[in-house]
């Protein structure tokens, strides 16, 4: 397969930098805050080109509108890209989230039609034809392995959480060994931090449901750039204690604040937004890079993050939700 050199990524990535003026600022959310319905805050949306050009759609029915927009999103990127390789890994907790919903729907006897979402790399039905019928054969090999471990854990405990449990490590597993092979230190680097900020989640997770060390070796995800060993040795240290085993990894001021802001708030989304807010400052350096990869990574990490503010906003307006209890929840912006 050819090497793409960073020069040949000139087009697309001035391309994608012209793309990004219509990215969801800060004024615009203040916009879809301050909008007295949820459809006044859709209409921010659809200035910024969201949807298709047909009829808009309901409120209630925001979740359709963002997952389009989400695989317009990729699409655009992986049809001008040179190597659209680069970018099929983003596409795979997609994949996941549907393997998982299609177990988890067996196993309890249900029907999971109109659970899935079609922002993977799989079509939603034809991932669900080869996970009923458990065709390996034409399956990524880790995701193959990983439905297994799920079946036979299952039959053996009985027990629903292991999906995740199983599902998320061959998920993570699978985006490290692709990106390790396409060489490109950036992404490298943005996906070991997304897996560091995952574990710390767990971390805190675990040690709230007063859960062994050992539970949360079959939670913790490898590939991050802080070791199994800093998680379980510092287990049943104090909050500052193990903060200091951070400071090699850049982590300790996240950890500590995020603590600290779940202590006073009593929520998990405070620590939830600052591990958010850190990966899109990660993604953010790709701004400082002309050409290349970077910008395109960049510009789908600002995406993603534009998108979960936006549900976030349009679930509380629908909840009647107060504009500062909102707002608190809202992530920093790429643009």
């Amino acid at each position: 397969m050819r090497r793409y050199k960073s020069a040949d990524y000139i087009f697309v990535s001035a391309y994608i930098r012209s793309r990004e003026k219509h990215l969801l600022t800060r004024e615009k959310i203040e916009r879809m805050l301050e909008g007295k319905t949820p459809q006044d805050a859709l209409k921010v949306l659809y200035e910024m080109e969201y949807g298709d050009d047909s009829e808009e759609i309901e409120a209630s029915a925001f979740e359709t509108l963002l997952s389009q927009e989400l695989k317009k999103a990729y699409a655009l990127v992986m049809s001008l890209a040179p190597e659209p390789a680069y970018f099929t890994p983003f596409l795979y907790p997609s994949d996941y989230h549907n393997v998982k919903t299609l177990l988890k729907a067996e196993f309890a006897g249900i029907d999971a039609a109109g659970l899935l979402v079609d922002t993977g790399s799989i079509p939603p039905d034809r991932l669900a034809e080869l996970t009923r019928s458990r065709d390996y054969f034409n399956m990524r090999k880790e995701m193959a392995e990983g439905i297994q471990e799920v079946i036979d854990a299952y039959g053996a405990t009985g027990d629903p959480r292991i999906v995740d449990l199983i599902l998320d490590k061959a998920c993570y597993r699978e985006m490290i060994l692709e990106a390790s092979k396409l060489k490109n230190d950036f992404m490298k680097r943005y996906l070991a931090l997304r897996i560091d900020t995952i574990n710390l989640k767990s971390l805190i997770r675990t040690k709230e449901m007063d859960k062994s060390r050992e539970f949360f070796s079959k939670v913790y995800i490898e590939g991050g750039h802080v070791p199994e060993s800093v998680f379980t040795d510092g287990y049943d240290e104090t909050t500052e204690q193990f903060a200091d085993r951070l400071i090699a990894y850049d982590l300790q001021e996240l950890f500590l604040e995020g603590v600290s802001k779940m202590k006073e708030t009593g929520r998990f989304t405070a620590l939830e937004k600052l591990c958010d807010n850190r990966l899109l400052g990660a993604a953010r350096e790709a701004t400082y890079i002309a050409y290349g990869v970077e910008p395109l990574v960049g510009y789908l990490a600002a995406k993603e993050s534009e998108i979960q503010a936006a549900r976030i906003i349009l679930a509380g307006k629908l909840a009647n939700l107060p504009p500062e209890r909102i707002r608190e929840r809202i992530r920093d912006t790429y643009a």
